[in-house]
């Protein structure tokens, strides 16, 4: 079975080529969602799509019309996207998703089946300020996680931490279900922080370049005594002041902002709300200063596992093919 699988972010895209479970390429575009909302056009989107599945299919030595379907998840299936979906209200479960995809052709890629994965939002009975720490939504991040389950064999509950532009808490309950999610800008907030504030010329451009375990936990002690933003600016103090290096302050500022990521309720959830198995996503090194500050904020019988590049890269694919199987299975059936 030849499928591609489609995941559409903010700022990119990205498709993978898969053979019976095997991907054979990859390949990666800097066209996301954003690009729609700044031309008010779709088209910019097909066009980039397109390029990238053809180069995809040439790199893995495979014809268009050998694919059998297409399975898109993330920010495609938002206003912006090709086919808008609304979110399952969680708790969702893994069939919960399957029964909510939603079924397309396209000339642009030969009416080939495209199947369309949605995302999901919190389930809050009615959304107001006094619930506001309870509103969140994720379009990517289930599939994601349901692929993380399936490679990692992972029974709820949970809690999975997949850093990013934006880092999402996504909790895993006992019946295998995403209960809910919780979204943070953490990494936007390194990125905006190194590249268009003062500190630009005390952070270097690719922040962490190793981690360094002992300014990690400075960064977290100074945040907890004075706070985020103060800890930003010792940051640059630590460049004018003292006789520290570029990956030094690096690694005391992310140990503040993730340390502040991580905040109360986060840290209840974990101790108080059974959630003893704590997954890590994203890249190193951010995915091991997160376990860093996890270890220096007092958990409780609790079990952190750093996943592998291979699983985080993996995931993806995996959950989006677990998920689409059900529905193709029933259409198989019909016919």
């Amino acid at each position: 079975m030849l499928a591609v699988t489609v995941d559409v972010g903010t700022t990119n895209s990205r498709i993978r080529v898969i053979e019976d479970g095997e991907i054979l390429s990859m390949v990666k575009s800097e066209v996301g969602i954003k690009d729609v909302a700044i031309t008010g056009s779709k088209e910019i989107l097909e066009s980039a799509l397109s390029k990238i599945i053809y180069q995809g299919l040439l790199n893995a030595k495979r014809e268009i019309d050998e694919v059998e379907f297409f399975v898109a998840s993330g920010m495609i299936t938002s206003n912006l996207g090709l086919v808008e979906i609304p979110h399952r209200i969680s708790p969702v479960s893994m069939d919960d998703l399957t029964k909510g995809i939603v079924k397309k052709e396209f000339e642009w890629i030969k009416n080939i089946p495209f199947y369309f994965i949605p995302g999901v939002k919190n389930g809050v009975e009615v959304p107001c300020m006094d619930r506001l720490d309870q509103i969140d939504v994720m379009r990517g991040e289930e599939v994601e996680a349901f692929g993380i389950m399936e490679l990692c064999k992972i029974e709820g509950p949970a809690l999975m931490i997949l850093p990013g532009s934006h880092t999402k808490f996504v909790y895993i309950g006992k019946k295998n279900e995403i209960e809910k999610c919780s979204t943070t800008m953490l990494g936007e907030f390194l990125h905006a922080l190194s590249k268009s504030t003062i500190l630009s010329n005390s952070i270097p451009s690719n922040l962490v370049s190793n981690v360094d375990e002992e300014y990690v936990v400075r960064g977290i002690d100074f945040e907890r005594k004075n706070g985020v933003t103060k800890a930003a600016f010792a940051a640059r103090l630590m460049d004018i002041s003292m006789n520290t290096t570029p990956n030094q302050r690096a690694n005391f500022l992310a140990g503040a902002l993730v340390s502040n990521d991580i905040g109360p309720k986060i840290m209840l959830d974990i101790n108080e709300g059974g959630y003893k198995q704590i997954i890590i996503g994203g890249s190193s090194p951010l995915k091991d200063i997160f376990k860093i500050v996890l270890e220096n904020k007092g958990l409780k019988n609790t079990t952190i596992t750093l996943l592998t590049d291979d699983i985080t890269d993996r995931a993806s694919s995996v959950g989006s093919l677990k998920i689409v199987e059900g529905m193709r299975k029933a259409e198989c059936v019909l016919v």
